[in-house]
């Protein structure tokens, strides 16, 4: 009995081998039965699916088979065919549904054209002339900013935490400019603010919940509702749904983007006919919860990096502030605008160096191939199959980006003839994605980046704590 058992098993197997449509595709054996194989890294390894994917593609080249339906690509063509403008490509609805929000969001809808009807809502909103129109907004939060952190400094012995000062900020920033009032971040002690904390156990809640079974399905989705109910990482997660329903009651009256984008504008009957669903607190909720972490990491993360990588680097340092010097002389000392600022090449350049270093979302973004099969990179990709690459492998691509991990805002500024266009291209700055599904904030961002930095820069001096390590 027992060897007719392993017989059948074995007849099974090479049966489902044979049959597999990414059987051409290489990769780790187990990958092609599991996805607790990357389970493994996300969760016990706590991230290293990443640092691992690097490990893949020297071993198998540039398309990996990394689950049983499912390919990770390293090469930053891939990129653009992937996510590019005329992609129909649906979202990976596992990978977005273990965001935790129950209600559909432009950031977690798999469905483009869904997604679109409450993205074009918002586009206006975000426009680069809606956000120089309320840049005043902006600069006033940064100048908040500066003055919360003018009390920091050696002489009290007390050091900023920037990991919370900037993402405060940030948030602050895109409350007022959504709801009228912001959530006053910037005046808790030392921005010691539950929304701005990168909690461990909230990021463990979005991987744990993308590997446990589907919580409708009659017999494990059981113990899913139950981890999902009584985990570690449910106190800090419920704790921000309810900050942010605390937030909505004071703020839903003052309340203006869904009246000026819908009602006070011509739209068509299947937009008003979803009016009272994009409404729905619930609703309104999923898109804060969403826009936290959209709106505020890509840009603190960049700005973090700026700051990390300047302050240890003094030519770079000295000819960034000679600049801003210049610029405010130049403006009789008057406060800079944005449009005055991205006209500073140097500073630009900082920009784009610390985008490029800081990633955005590096997790690779899932998209799903269909309407029929499609050709990636010359090979065929079964419809169905879960597709995706991750911005490390566009940003840290050496043929690309000569020297990929050093930190050089001069690689932005060199226009030396006869080298290959694509080298050092903006083209490949991909920290806001590209295509229909990019981040629908990426003016706001650049217009936040480029205050912050510039303002952050002329106007404190930053002295580093003598153990802190660059590296």
């Amino acid at each position: 009995m027992f060897i007719a058992s392993v017989a059948l098993l074995f007849v099974l197997l090479v049966g489902r081998t044979r049959r597999d449509p990414l059987n051409k595709f290489p990769g780790p054996f187990i990958a092609r039965w599991t996805t607790l194989y990357r389970g493994y890294y996300d969760l016990v390894k706590k991230g290293g699916w990443l640092k691992h994917l690097e490990v893949l593609h020297r071993m198998y080249g540039p398309i990996v088979r990394v689950g049983p339906n499912e390919l990770h690509f390293n090469d930053p063509r891939a990129y653009g065919e992937i996510y590019s403008l005329g992609s129909c490509f649906h979202k990976d609805p596992v990978l977005y549904g273990s965001f935790g929000n129950t209600v559909d969001s432009v950031f977690t809808t798999p469905d483009p054209q869904d997604a679109a009807v409450f993205r074009n809502i918002l586009a206006p909103y975000l426009s680069r002339r809606a956000v120089i129109k309320r840049e005043h907004i902006i600069r006033d939060k940064v100048e908040k900013l500066i003055s919360s952190l003018e009390s920091y400094g050696p002489e009290t012995g007390s050091p900023a935490n920037l990991d919370h000062a900037i993402p405060s900020t940030a948030l602050d920033i895109l409350t007022e400019l959504m709801f009228t009032r912001s959530f006053n971040m910037l005046s808790v002690p030392e921005f010691n603010h539950l929304f701005v904390r990168r909690e461990e156990p909230a990021l463990l809640n979005i991987w744990l919940t993308k590997y446990l079974p589907d919580s409708t399905t009659p017999v494990f989705g059981a113990l899913t509702r139950l981890v999902l109910a009584h985990g570690p990482f449910k106190g800090v997660v419920q704790a921000q749904i309810k900050l942010i329903r605390e937030e909505l009651d004071r703020t839903l009256e003052d309340f203006d983007l869904i009246q000026e984008q819908i009602i006070n504008r011509e739209n068509s009957k299947a937009t008003l006919g979803r009016l009272n669903t994009l409404l729905r607190p619930r609703r309104l909720i999923s898109e804060i919860i969403n826009l936290r972490f959209a709106g505020t990491d890509t840009i603190s993360n960049a700005c973090l990096v700026a700051l990390r990588y300047v302050l240890t680097r003094r030519e770079v340092l000295k000819r960034l502030l000679q600049e801003l010097d210049d610029a405010w002389t130049k403006n009789s000392d008057s406060d800079m605008t944005y449009e005055q600022l991205e006209k500073l090449p140097y500073l630009t350049a900082v920009i784009k160096e610390s985008l490029r270093l800081s990633h955005g979302v590096v997790s690779p973004k899932g998209r799903i191939v269909g309407p029929g099969d499609a050709i990636l990179l010359g090979e065929t990709i079964p419809a169905g199959t879960v597709i995706g690459i991750s911005s490390i492998f566009v940003h840290w691509n050496p043929r690309l980006f000569p020297e990929p991990k050093k930190f050089d805002p001069q690689r932005w500024l060199n226009t030396k003839p006869n080298v290959d266009p694509e080298v050092n291209s903006e083209k490949y700055l991909v920290n806001f994605s590209r295509g229909p599904r990019s981040c629908i904030g990426f003016n706001l961002a650049w217009c936040e980046l480029y205050l912050l930095l510039g303002y952050l820069f002329r106007k404190l001096e930053f002295v580093l704590p003598e153990e802190y390590d660059p590296e």
